[in-house]
């Protein structure tokens, strides 16, 4: 038989327009291959025709196509359907499902026509979506959130492993439940709302509720949810819970640390107040009645008599100094203070050492200096009350603690990139370096200072006053040699 002369009323039958349309002899001989064969798997028909069909077959399919094609032949059969890979001219391997039929005459095997269907991009997709599947279950189950979707009538439909684990109930125990059998009965209604909400396409906010444990407790959860559409129709919920009970809990106990701290803070102001004015009643009489007894006793030139007056005062005047300093050390509102004006810096310094040497009657003491850049722009936007404070206190410090030297102490002031940098320096005792970084914290001071007076309160009032000017405060010293102490303050000319 001559399988050529029949092809025309075969393809006819068989050709689809984007498959291989093809015919053997008996001996598994190509004769036929329509104009698609170039353009699926790059051979022309000349370079198909007159091979054997296993020259383009796979290697591992070799075998399982021999055995269909003798099946044919030994077994009489007319018509088969088998799928194997097919080499394309490029090299690759290619994916077809054949639709073969032999043909006989007299019960004699004379070969076969088949139509070969390329399914390699079906099966790619086919494994990705399984892949994809099997991912998204992956996902789904290790979550460590609850997961899971409520179809329009409100029953739960899926629910991932991890709601077990949150509440104890398997998603054998939730399918088929309706949704709000897990609700908490006084936010029911909230619940409807907000499926009702999510029925009509909105997208509510993250909620929070509370939802059914096994053990019959209830647990706070945070909710975000998403209505599911397909074609414009409501398929369901899609929702995302997390148990939140021990942020909740946290929150709790944060508020009420803030509350007891709140608390604290009015009962310490209340006893601040308390305390100055007790004591600034007695201080105010001790001072007036000394002043009134000085008074009548002018008249009299007895020195001893004056200097224990002069004692009263002094000690008067630094307890009420002290007192001053610890009110506005425990004060919680002293950022109020910063009010930032444009001052002539060099007058301010100015004052400052004169009121520090008229107050310790040592006008020779402080040597005060300034850079060029400063004596041409002197006008800065700072904060008198507060830098009077922090240089009154350094200044005095370092006439005090450098009483036994006969050498000035050493006050500079530079500007250098828009910053104003304050040198206080002195020829004192010094500072043991182990104790310098604790000399900010408060009633500290150093081992070596117990026979000059002082409380530790100056220094921490004097960190949070440079702090409160956006500053950096800093010290270098050492032992009967001497302290500097660096103050950076951040300043725009005017």
């Amino acid at each position: 038989m001559n399988i050529q002369l029949s092809l025309q009323e075969i393809c006819d039958f068989f050709i689809q327009s984007s498959d291989i349309v093809y015919a053997h002899t008996s001996d598994g001989i190509i004769t036929y291959a329509n104009e698609n064969i170039e353009k699926i798997i790059g051979y022309t028909i000349e370079e198909i025709k007159g091979k054997h069909f296993s020259e383009f077959i796979h290697p591992d399919d070799v075998e399982y196509a021999t055995k269909i094609f003798d099946k044919a032949l030994l077994q009489n059969e007319h018509t088969e359907n088998f799928r194997f890979r097919i080499c394309h001219k490029d090299g690759r391997f290619l994916h077809f499902d054949f639709k073969a039929h032999s043909i006989f005459k007299d019960g004699v095997y004379k070969g076969g026509i088949g139509v070969g269907h390329d399914v390699t991009a079906r099966l790619i997709t086919e494994e990705a979506l399984g892949k994809s599947e099997e991912i998204y279950k992956v996902v789904v189950d290790k979550a460590r959130d609850v997961i899971y979707t409520v179809s329009p009538e409100g029953i739960v439909t899926s629910v991932n492993e991890f709601m077990k684990t949150v509440t104890g109930f398997s998603a054998e125990e939730v399918i088929g439940k309706p949704y709000i059998y897990f609700i908490h009965p006084d936010e029911i209604e909230y619940g409807v709302k907000i499926h009702e909400a999510i029925m009509r396409g909105e997208k509510p906010p993250v909620f929070e509720m509370r939802f059914l444990k096994k053990s019959g407790d209830y647990l706070n959860a945070e909710f975000s949810t998403t209505p599911l559409f397909h074609e414009g129709k409501f398929l369901g919920t899609l929702g995302i819970g997390r148990d939140i009970t021990e942020k909740k809990k946290n929150e709790e106990n944060l508020k009420l640390a803030l509350m007891k701290e709140r608390q604290i803070n009015e009962l310490k102001q209340h006893f601040i107040s308390m305390v100055s004015h007790e004591f600034r009643t007695p201080l105010f009489l001790i001072s007036g009645t000394a002043e009134l007894l000085e008074n009548e006793t002018k008249a009299y030139s007895d020195d001893k008599i004056k200097k224990n007056f002069k004692i009263i005062k002094d000690n008067v005047k630094r307890l009420s100094k002290t007192l001053d300093d610890i009110v506005l050390l425990c004060s919680e509102n002293y950022e109020d203070i910063f009010k930032p004006r444009p001052l002539n810096v060099i007058d301010m310094c100015l004052t400052i050492v004169k009121e520090v040497c008229m107050d310790l009657k040592s006008e020779d003491r402080i040597k005060f200096s300034y850079c060029e850049k400063i004596s041409q722009v002197n006008t800065y936007f700072i904060d008198y009350e507060i830098m009077r404070h922090i240089l009154t206190n350094l200044l005095n410090n370092a006439v005090k603690y450098s009483a036994g030297s006969a050498e000035p102490v050493e006050f500079r002031i530079e500007n250098i990139d828009n910053i104003l940098k304050f040198t206080i320096s002195d020829r004192g005792i010094g500072i043991p370096e182990a104790e310098i970084k604790n000399l900010f914290h408060t009633f500290m001071r150093a081992s070596n200072a117990s026979k000059v007076p002082g409380t530790g309160i100056g220094l921490a009032l004097v960190k949070k006053f440079v702090d409160i000017h956006k500053g950096e405060i800093s010290i270098k010293s050492a032992v009967n040699e001497g302290t500097k102490v660096f103050v950076n303050i951040p300043a725009t000319a005017k």
